[in-house]
């Protein structure tokens, strides 16, 4: 059994910044899919960009807006958003809390594979 305090590791400063600019924690990845830990803070907005894998997105907590294929969403804690592979995508935090999401990304996010649009 493992268990981690992904918060506490963030705030440690045990986190990436990916090519779209969302500070990440990898937290899982095998041969059928990667899980990572994302934020955001206020203010901020990633980079547009596309993956060539399929994406899912569980909001814990903050609030935004999240693009994909030119279409705006509001998005808040609970929320749960799929992300077709190949979607041209952005998100912003639009709130005073840092956004914090879980990414799931099917087959596993290879970097190789994300293309920034801006």
């Amino acid at each position: 059994m493992e268990i981690r305090d992904i918060i506490k590791e963030f705030l440690e400063g045990k986190h990436t910044k990916s090519q779209d600019s969302t500070e990440i924690i990898e937290l899982e990845k095998n041969k059928d899919y990667s899980l990572a830990y994302g934020e955001l803070k206020p203010g901020i907005k990633n980079r547009k960009h596309k993956i060539q894998m399929r994406e899912i997105y569980y909001f814990l907590e903050g609030e935004g807006i999240i693009e994909i294929d030119g279409q705006q969403e509001k998005i808040s804690a609970g929320k749960l958003v799929t992300i077709p592979k190949n979607a041209e995508q952005w998100l912003k935090n639009t709130g005073e809390k840092p956004l914090r999401f879980l990414m799931i990304v099917n087959p596993p996010y290879d970097q190789k594979k994300e293309e920034i649009l801006e």
